[in-house]
């Protein structure tokens, strides 16, 4: 059993350097990239250039760790691209949602609760998905101000 375990102890030591080895490159990845967006002219190239030998010099499981990272790293943007749009939508809708009814909207043109539409509009986290407008149902929207704007301007033209 002596050899069994050092044999252990060896692949133990191992995982855990190529572990520490891994969380280096995420965290070296993570600083040069910081430097890179801060850059600007030749601190850009420079950058750049240590970006490329930092590459060049990954074993293949750090480059599956970095990888990993950088895939991370995307879905961290594009939630935030999300929370943003969001936050417009939002916006260039404040004026209008003062004046229409939110449950008319939902009930007349999305056959939903106010509380449903609210979920969207205010992108709130429901069974930890964030809940948006699809596209189908932003043109909808578009059809109903569109329907109701139509239907107030017939009301006004029936007014002496």
């Amino acid at each position: 059993m002596p050899g069994g375990s050092r044999t252990f102890r060896y692949f133990f030591i191992k995982f855990k350097t190529q572990k520490k080895n891994n969380m280096e490159a995420k965290q070296q990845y993570l600083e040069l990239k910081q430097q890179w967006l801060k850059a600007k002219g030749k601190e850009r190239e420079q950058a750049q250039q240590q970006l490329d030998a930092f590459f060049a010099a990954l074993t293949e499981e750090e480059k599956q760790a970095v990888c990993q990272t950088v895939s991370e790293d995307f879905r961290q943007i594009h939630r935030d691209i999300n929370e943003i749009k969001e936050i417009k939508l939002r916006d260039k809708l404040q004026d209008i949602l003062d004046i229409v009814s939110v449950s008319y909207l939902a009930k007349h043109y999305f056959h939903k609760s106010a509380s449903w539409f609210y979920q969207r509009l205010n992108g709130n986290k429901v069974h930890g998905k964030t809940c948006t407008f699809t596209k189908e149902e932003m043109a909808t929207l578009a059809h109903a101000f569109r329907d109701i704007s139509q239907k107030i301007h017939s009301a006004s033209t029936r007014l002496p």
